[in-house]
């Protein structure tokens, strides 16, 4: 259904007065695909859109994160242009999550198209972008490569440390010479996780027998009986009197 009215649309617009066409020059337009089906190549692609329009340029960004088998390459996103930006925005328009379809023995037959017009895109701009992004590759791929020399470099100048430490302990022991008290280096490890934890818990369980302690001690005052003051007072006078007598 898609595809016949994209078919439709395409030969309207072929269709038109060509006195038209000279005086506006054509401009070419370019279409995004967001995903690209698993499999699909350059070839495929360009193959399933000239039947709408001219096809120009194709690319297709490669996933370098899945390997290439015996099936072929696999592909992230694409951009395609069309000589018309006329039959872009029609392609555009009519088959956006539409049904890839074909033969029912195609592996794409059940996919959808995921596809964009880029208004006031241009090539260049494609091209500009890929450049930035393999500069920012290139210079990544040299801060890595400068990282791992240092770290050859730091573990060859310690072997050959090693060495020769070892070198002249023989030639001590060879001569009888008592070895120089070398202090080992101390350094204090960071605690994982698992002490950390043990550490708070620790101090858990501290905080709450102090609490328990002090609950004790008061729980044992407020337990005592309270004498009256009026009652201490008789109390002490009747001691006195009979003291007296």
């Amino acid at each position: 259904m898609a595809t016949s009215m994209l078919e439709d649309a395409v030969t309207d617009v072929n269709q038109e007065n060509p006195n038209k066409k000279r005086k506006k020059q054509i401009e070419p337009g370019i279409i995004y695909l967001s995903r690209i089906p698993p499999y699909m190549n350059v070839k495929h692609i360009r193959d399933i859109f000239a039947r709408f329009g001219e096809v120009g340029r194709v690319f297709l960004q490669p996933d370098d994160k899945a390997p290439s088998g015996k099936k072929g390459r696999l592909f992230t996103e694409g951009w395609v242009e069309l000589e018309d930006k006329r039959v872009a925005k029609a392609i555009a328009l009519a088959l956006n999550n539409t049904q890839i379809g074909g033969k029912k023995r195609s592996r794409w037959y059940d996919e959808l198209w995921n596809i964009k017009y880029l208004h006031r895109f241009k090539w260049v701009h494609l091209n500009e972008r890929l450049a930035y992004e393999k500069a920012v590759h290139q210079q990544r791929m040299r801060t890595e490569i400068s990282q791992a020399k240092r770290e050859a470099a730091f573990y060859i100048e310690n072997a050959e440390k090693r060495k020769r430490l070892i070198k002249k302990e023989k030639k001590l022991k060879k001569s009888g010479e008592n070895l120089p008290n070398v202090r080992p280096y101390e350094f204090q490890m960071k605690e994982t996780e698992d002490e950390i934890l043990a550490r708070k818990k620790d101090s858990k369980l501290k905080k709450a027998g102090k609490r328990t302690n002090e609950d004790s001690v008061l729980n044992d005052v407020l337990s005592k009986p309270k004498k009256l003051f009026l009652t201490s007072i008789f109390s002490r006078t009747t001691d006195t009197q009979g003291k007296n007598d």
